[in-house]
């Protein structure tokens, strides 16, 4: 399987001052656009939110996320934490996948310090093929 590594030097893990905006990435086929989390102010598990687009002809898959900020990263349909986490979220040729609140997204667990607007976090992206990518998002509140 072939792996690509983009890394990013930060200063500690989410004390980074956030930008006007996430930019805009690739990794193969794959765009990601739009990396976001809401604020956490008392829960130790937050969300994050990034918009996937393969531009590709076959299919892909985002099959896991890590990150230092915080423990295991699930894979989510939706804010009903009594069903189990998804195995993965399938890109579609051509289309694109948008995560946001009350829908898809990254549920980050076991959060090592609140997340507070402006900060920034890395999270590392796993795809099936197309390998790993690291990505900054911004905490803002709202989307």
């Amino acid at each position: 399987m072939k792996r690509r590594h983009l890394l990013l030097s930060l200063a500690g893990a989410i004390a980074l001052p956030a930008s006007a905006g996430a930019r805009a990435m690739r990794l193969g086929d794959i765009a990601i656009a739009q990396a976001w989390a809401l604020p956490v102010r008392v829960s130790r598990d937050g969300q994050a939110f990034v918009t996937l687009t393969n531009t590709g002809t076959e299919p892909e898959e985002l099959v896991a996320a890590r990150s230092s900020v915080c423990g295991p990263i699930e894979l989510r349909r939706n804010s009903r934490y009594d069903d189990p986490p998804l195995v993965s979220f399938v890109l579609a040729p051509r289309e694109a996948l948008e995560m946001k609140p009350a829908a898809r997204h990254l549920r980050l667990m076991g959060l090592v310090e609140p997340l507070r607007a402006g900060q920034r976090l890395a999270i590392i992206l796993d795809f099936l093929n197309a390998g790993e990518i690291e990505v900054v998002f911004d905490v803002r509140d709202g989307a």
